[in-house]
């Protein structure tokens, strides 16, 4: 059995970043020598004592397609096809997770693909490893792939739009997107335990109710809860489809109301993909030595029970990220997340605000607002060209490098100027109006525009001023090229 090993992001036709240092590692014989060559350059390192190493590689210049080769002792590893171009981590949960083959244009779409030089990897989603570090069996390991009509089917729909429009604006880059998501998970599960342990409202809502959850019990109750679980499901469908048959012009979110939404959570235990911190280390870990230069989060929906937790969670992943990967200057876009009515009143709209916030608080983390697009009642819309498309604009940094965000205000004469960045001149799509908070009472007031400023009339009492805050919004304003004005609330001094 060979000793010599890669981890597993290091396969042919893989994409490094351009002019930037990046990494190799993997396993081999403890304390043996490890060397490295790739375009002229010749590197080595000793294997620790539990076999893993890593490797520095100096900057490569652009446009490079070479091999790299790995030794030790009498093994030798030959990755073919190595090119140098923008690398992207695409990551966060569901709606990033959401494949090109669910889209509703699919079809047309891959009857007409013609990239050239765009390359993904689908990172394995593993729910847990144990101390061992064997991996379940019917985990599917992966590899880079080149992006044609026969791949993109497992590429992300988010992804791949957002790599059409960056073909479109520079068909000779080389594109490298690096895919590590999972469904239905919380901010909480991509962040380290230091993030959690050191702020107590984080361990009080994610730390304890895991450990209620998951201690002194035996298998046998984890297969009674979820027998429950799983009959709750069956039930909530069986209840739903009667009642919506009964009821034929009623909407989904209407039946909803009336029957419940499905079950979710399924019960937590010591191994489940949603456990505090579970996916940092399965998945996030498993990049860790890998080199990026931008990271796409598109993330929140599942945190809509604790929004006010949200910036903490956020602004922690992007540290600890940075930490982990050496990066400190990693630049980071966030994705706003779009409209969506089934969740608790303003839910949506406090994480959109946490956002924004943590956008403007830490160096280098770009908003990248889709407020504008989304279903009403469809948590996982199949249109996702405007967002993606839009992501890759903003990704490219060829215009704006994220969504117009109102950054200032200034109060003149019974008036409140606000001042928007990211435009030139702002477009109105219908009436402009705002909810105001005026000694207490929230009102909606008419608002004007000119040029890149808002303008508020009879300003006396306004305490805070609210733009599209609620969780399915209604978006009028928008920067030259169509990007909505992001969702905010800004005090009144």
């Amino acid at each position: 059995m060979a000793s010599l090993k890669l981890d597993g992001i290091y396969t042919d036709q893989m994409v490094v970043p351009v002019n930037k240092l990046f990494k190799i590692s993997g396993q081999a014989i403890s304390n043996s020598i490890v060397s490295l060559e790739i375009y002229n350059q010749n590197h080595s390192t000793i294997a620790s004592e539990n076999g893993s190493w890593m490797i520095e590689v100096d900057p490569l210049p652009a446009k490079i397609e070479t091999n790299l080769k790995i030794n030790n002792q009498n093994e030798n590893i030959d990755i073919k096809n190595v090119r140098t171009g923008m690398v992207l981590l695409l990551t966060g949960q569901s709606n990033i997770e959401f494949k090109f083959r669910d889209d509703s244009e699919y079809q047309e779409q891959i009857e007409s693909v013609d990239f050239d030089n765009v390359y993904f990897y689908n990172v394995p989603q593993l729910e847990y490893q144990d101390d061992e570090l064997t991996l379940p069996e019917d985990l599917e390991t992966s590899v880079w792939e080149v992006a044609d009509k026969t791949t993109l089917w497992k590429m992300s729909d988010i992804g791949y739009w957002m790599v059409k429009k960056l073909h479109e604006l520079n068909p000779n880059q080389v594109i490298g997107v690096i895919d590590c998501y999972k469904g239905g998970t919380s901010a909480s599960s991509w962040v380290s335990e230091e993030v959690l342990q050191n702020d107590q409202n984080l361990i009080s809502k994610y730390i304890k109710p895991f450990e209620k959850a998951t201690t002194g019990k035996i298998q046998s109750d984890y297969d009674r809860e979820f027998t429950e679980y799983n009959n709750l499901v069956v039930k909530h469908n069986s209840d739903l489809s009667k009642f919506m048959k009964e009821n034929p012009k009623i909407s989904l979110s209407d039946a909803k109301d009336h029957v419940g939404h499905t079950p979710w959570p399924p019960p937590m235990t010591p191994t489940s993909y949603l456990r505090p911190n579970g996916l940092y280390h399965t998945m996030i870990e498993k990049v860790k030595n890998y080199s990026f230069d931008k990271v796409i989060w598109y993330q929140g929906e599942n945190d809509a029970g604790n929004p006010n937790l949200y910036g903490k969670l956020l602004e922690g992943l992007i540290k600890g990220w940075r930490k982990l990967f050496n990066d400190r200057s990693l630049p980071f876009y966030v994705i706003q997340l779009p409209g969506y009515v089934d969740e608790p009143k303003d839910a949506w709209a406090i994480i959109r605000q946490h956002q924004l916030e943590v956008s403007e608080e830490l160096n280098d983390v770009h908003l990248i607002s889709i407020s504008d697009t989304g279903e009403k009642h469809n948590i996982h819309p199949t249109h996702k060209r405007i967002a993606g498309t839009r992501i890759g604009e903003i990704v490219s940094d060829i215009r704006y490098d994220a969504s117009p965000t109102v950054y200032n205000y200034q109060s003149i004469d019974n008036k409140i100027y606000l001042f928007v960045n990211k435009v030139s001149a702002l477009v109105q799509r219908g009436k402009v109006e705002f909810d105001v908070n005026v000694n207490g009472l929230w009102i909606t007031r008419e608002v004007m525009i000119e040029g890149h400023m808002l303008i508020l009339n009879k300003t006396e009492g306004i305490q805070k001023i609210r733009y599209a805050f609620t969780n399915y919004p209604r978006c009028s304003v928008f920067n030259e090229f169509g990007a909505p004005l992001a969702p905010f609330e800004m005090e009144i001094g």
